[in-house]
Formats: C-alpha cells, structure tokens, sequence
C-alpha cells in the first residue's frame, strides 16, 4: 500500500489520503460471482459518509487486476465490479477528489 500512497503526487489527492487513513484491519468478503469462495480484504480508510470505507483484497475482483474497492462497511460480499479499481488513484477520482 505504502507503493500506492507515494505514487499519489496531487498535494488534493495527498490530503484527502491523510483524513481518511485508519489503521488497517480485516474483513471477509464471499465471492458471489464463483462458488462462494471467501477472502480477506483490508479496510484501510473510512470515507466519512454512509458507512463507505476503502478496501483492498487480491482475491475476486483482485485477481482480474482491480485489488482496491470502495464498499460498504458492514458488507461481507464484493458487491459490484463498479465500485473496484485498478489503483488507489483511481478510486480516489472515482470519490471526486481529482487533481
């Protein structure tokens, strides 16, 4: 993670990255798109709003390259592939918070 963070170089993009960091923990998600398989993401930001938080997992989703998700807190599945990305960039813009 600490590669993705350094690879942040907007100071809007930066700052936002430093209100929303927490100390990481996991939690499961089961892969509803295969047989049920579950596996472990890390929550290492929290959104502020709705109950969002920022996830990052190399399993379902991550194994077609898109490892960091923007998903409910309380969720225990991946949800859509919408709410994945290929970078933390990216999903940073996809929350709004562009250069």
């Amino acid at each position: 993670m600490r590669k993705e963070i350094e690879r942040i170089h907007s100071p809007r993009q930066q700052q936002f990255l430093a209100t929303i960091l927490i100390e990481p923990y996991t939690t499961s998600l089961a892969w509803e798109y295969g047989a049920g398989e579950v596996y472990v993401a890390w929550v290492f930001g929290d959104l502020g709003e709705r109950e969002v938080v920022a996830q990052y997992c190399r399993g379902g989703f991550g194994t077609l390259g898109l490892t960091w998700s923007i998903n409910f807190r309380l969720a225990r599945h991946f949800g859509q592939d919408s709410g994945w990305y290929r970078s933390l960039k990216d999903l940073i813009e996809d929350w709004g918070i562009s250069e």
